[in-house]
């Protein structure tokens, strides 16, 4: 919910201030929270409204430093190698959500939830160093020395931005009605699951591997389409699938399309935004891509459980495949802006 709330005024903090001393405060301020929430378990005083506001200020958090430290990435490693650096970060992510629930599954059973949340503020704390150590030129003073964002750029990343919106809303709360397919079509247990979710992330990390190596320097916006659409077809396939390995592979290839939509967007938004406004533009694709999670969870969730979960998926994803068609022909400007 906070990337609804806070996003775009993550995106003014990105651009009126030094993004190297904003990422340290917001690192800061993460480990505090998450030392809190340790400490907090540890002493057994943890109330279900005090873990929501925890969890909402670490939201925040998260909220406020995407668009910075997406504007941050670009000061890092320069306009000419946007395409790689991002791909490496949808590497991490990619990474993280295959290997993260296990090592966290894991360390619940060994060491307790109380030490996780310690783990989770040391692993700040390199972040923050970054941040103070590396040196970037982008500060607030030299803004007007770089690049100009190319003409008609806000236009075309905030209808850019509305179709991101739409696949998020759309085709990624499959991701969170996972367990349900798993149990209920599949007649799954928790390991079972576990080997479907660890084929999504599989082909996550295989295309963030490929578009770190390859890359895509032209027709960011026709590509980040043409993986919208292919990713529809692909869950609305998945939807009507009735054998867990054809299911398991389906997901593999979503997780590779999820990943290529996330790159790509983000790149086609770095590509024509100008520095001068490099955080708003970040911001609106964050509100866009990180702030359509909740609703398309809540929204389709709801309906999931009136009409049931395969059915719903792929109505939607149906739906999405005919925007990506409609967005195709009827916002060329949009779609060939990068």
């Amino acid at each position: 919910m906070p990337f609804l709330l806070f996003s775009l005024l993550g995106g003014e903090i990105a651009d009126r201030f030094d993004r190297r001393r904003v990422i340290a405060i917001i690192g800061g301020v993460t480990v505090a929270l998450a030392a809190a929430t340790g400490l907090f378990v540890a002493a057994g005083s943890l109330p279900i409204w005090l873990l929501a506001v925890l969890g909402f200020l670490l939201g925040t958090c998260n909220a406020i430093a995407h668009p910075v430290d997406r504007a941050w990435v670009v000061d890092l490693v320069g306009r000419a190698h946007i395409v790689r650096a991002i791909s490496l970060s949808s590497l991490e992510w990619a990474s993280a959500r295959t290997i993260g629930p296990a090592i966290g599954g894991v360390a619940i059973a060994t060491v307790g939830i109380a030490a996780c949340y310690g783990a989770y503020a040391l692993c700040v704390l390199p972040v923050i160093a970054l941040a103070i150590i590396v040196r970037t030129t982008n500060t607030r003073a030299e803004l007007g020395t770089e690049h100009d964002q190319t003409p008609g750029a806000l236009r075309s990343i905030v209808v850019f931005s509305a179709f991101t919106g739409a696949f998020t809303i759309g085709i990624l709360p499959y991701v969170a009605l996972l367990p349900d397919v798993a149990k209920n079509t599949f007649g799954q247990n928790a390991a079972g699951y576990g080997a479907m979710e660890a084929a999504g992330g599989a082909g996550a990390i295989a295309a963030a591997i490929l578009l770190s190596w390859r890359g895509v320097n032209a027709h960011k916006g026709r590509f980040a389409l043409a993986a919208a659409l292919v990713g529809a077809l692909l869950l609305i396939a998945f939807a009507h699938s009735h054998s867990v390995l054809v299911a398991s592979m389906l997901l593999a290839a979503m997780g590779a399309v999820d990943t290529m939509m996330y790159a790509l967007t983000n790149t086609y938004v770095q590509a024509i935004a100008g520095d001068r406004r490099r955080g708003r533009a970040n911001a609106i694709f964050a509100l866009a891509f990180m702030g359509g999670i909740p609703v398309g969870n809540a929204s389709l969730g709801l309906l999931a459980g009136h009409f049931g979960t395969q059915p719903i998926l792929g109505w939607s994803a149906s739906i999405v495949a005919a925007l990506a068609v409609l967005f195709w022909f009827a916002a060329p400007q949009a779609r060939d802006a990068a």
